[in-house]
């Protein structure tokens, strides 16, 4: 029951959404300004923009059913099997706007060369490209 209420409390407050956003409009802006081909730098944007999609329509849905979850949160006399059903289905489309981020970057490896790739993606600790 700990355990559900623990999951439930994050995923009620942002989930893995809100970094999603974040990673988005970063990867976004860092293919603008890294991506000097224009018609690779299109379809790089055209598949951050069908991930941003993805994102919004999940963050649209997570909000409904956040207030299912908070409902039985709320109800002193919910049952674990209550608040566990209504998690199910904020796991799952949670889960699956996870799988399309991960496959947004599998999509976006073919389009962005090696040399663009590593600008948008610079190496942990690697000084900003100039």
């Amino acid at each position: 029951m700990l355990t559900s209420l623990i999951i439930a409390y994050f995923l009620l407050h942002g989930g893995a959404s809100a970094l999603y956003t974040s990673q988005l409009d970063h990867l976004e802006s860092a293919i603008k300004k890294e991506v000097p081909a224009e018609a690779t730098r299109k379809q790089a944007l055209a598949i951050v923009s069908q991930a941003q999609a993805a994102n919004k329509t999940f963050t649209d849905d997570r909000k409904k059913m956040a207030a299912t979850l908070a409902s039985a949160l709320g109800s002193r006399t919910a049952t674990a099997e209550q608040i566990e059903g209504a998690m199910k289905p904020l796991l799952a489309a949670d889960s699956t706007v996870t799988a399309k981020m991960v496959d947004t970057y599998v999509e976006l490896r073919p389009v962005i060369g090696a040399a663009d790739w590593a600008k948008v993606f610079p190496a942990p600790g690697a000084p900003p490209a100039k």
